[in-house]
């Protein structure tokens, strides 16, 4: 079995990989051109985010019978080619949870504990305080809305519930989920958002979610609640959300992710002061590239006996 990987494997792991399944072969490439004379052979592919899935290499690769991302988001694949051809794939959800609700919790903090104005105030070699207590406020005793409730969604709910927060969460149907007081289905987020002291949005980009939260969402916050986006881009309407910030219905929001990227240099959100930019790098972690590699190791294994995937991504769905 042929397997070619666009995702750099150490050495080392990949020595493992030769040793633990010495019927496959791995092909290591970044640049999937450079085994063209291949392509018609390759059974499975490992990729970032997909790329690589051209009309060109997929009329090439006519064996071709899974795809493995190392990523979670799958927003980027050509589903309805993959699905007419029955090629599996699966993603790495589940990798992310920690350094996502991490990522969520900075945002948070550094909001509550005013973190931006005493880093100024350093530069400028300024002991600025503010005056009186009360210009703090504390995650204790607030309502934390998650829209997502998956694995990361969860996780910020576990930490929320930790911090004494009331956790809030959304999801398609409002099943209920782990580390949640309350669910509500996707129809009712504006209920749900109205209630947030902090939102997360933590869902897949999908034709369902594309500009889940619009001007009507936004409207429907508190001119006090933090906005954070650790999701897609286009789950938001980015321009609404500017709209919301500059005239002060918002108190403020943490965003990882944009539309486009990277966010042009005469974009708003660049001057606004309410506003953390971080340039999507929530999932990012030392060890990424080895938690997605064990996740493949895990899939290759299955695949190879004929089960299912362990993170299967339906492409119907879009997840």
């Amino acid at each position: 079995m042929l397997v070619a990987s666009t995702v750099k494997i150490k050495p080392d792991k990949l020595e493992a990989l030769k040793k633990e399944f010495p019927g496959v072969e791995i092909a290591v490439s970044e640049d999937l051109s450079a085994l063209r004379d291949r392509w018609g052979g390759i059974e499975a592919l490992v990729t970032f985010v997909g790329d690589e899935l051209t009309p060109e290499f997929l009329a090439a690769a006519g064996r071709l019978r899974w795809v493995q991302l190392f990523a979670a988001g799958a927003d980027r694949l050509p589903f309805a080619e993959l699905k007419r051809r029955g090629i599996l794939i699966s993603n790495v959800s589940g990798i992310h949870k920690t350094s996502m609700t991490e990522q969520a919790f900075a945002y948070m903090l550094n909001f509550v504990r005013r973190t931006r104005e005493f880093l100024e105030a350093q530069k400028r070699r300024e002991w600025q305080r503010p005056k009186g207590f009360f210009a703090f406020t504390e995650l204790k005793g607030k309502t934390l809305v998650v829209v997502g409730a998956g694995h990361i969604g969860q996780e910020i709910g576990r930490l929320g519930q930790a911090f004494g927060m009331r956790t809030v969460g959304v999801n398609s149907d409002g099943r209920p989920a782990e580390y949640f007081e309350v669910m509500y289905p996707t129809s009712r987020r504006r209920e749900a958002l109205a209630e947030g002291d902090f939102i997360v949005v933590v869902v897949p980009l999908t034709p369902a979610t594309h500009r889940l939260i619009g001007a009507a969402e936004l409207a429907a916050l508190k001119p006090s609640a933090f906005f954070i986006n650790i999701a897609r881009g286009p789950v938001v309407d980015q321009e609404a959300l500017i709209a919301a910030l500059r005239e002060g219905r918002l108190a403020g929001a943490g965003l990882d992710v944009f539309t486009p990227e990277p966010l042009p240099a005469d974009s708003p959100l660049w001057d606004l002061p309410n506003v953390f930019i971080t340039p999507h790098i929530a999932g990012w972690a030392a060890d990424y590239n080895d938690n997605c590699l064990e996740v493949f190791r895990t899939n290759l294994k299955l695949f190879l006996a004929g089960q299912p995937l362990s993170t299967p991504v339906d492409p119907d769905l879009g997840y």
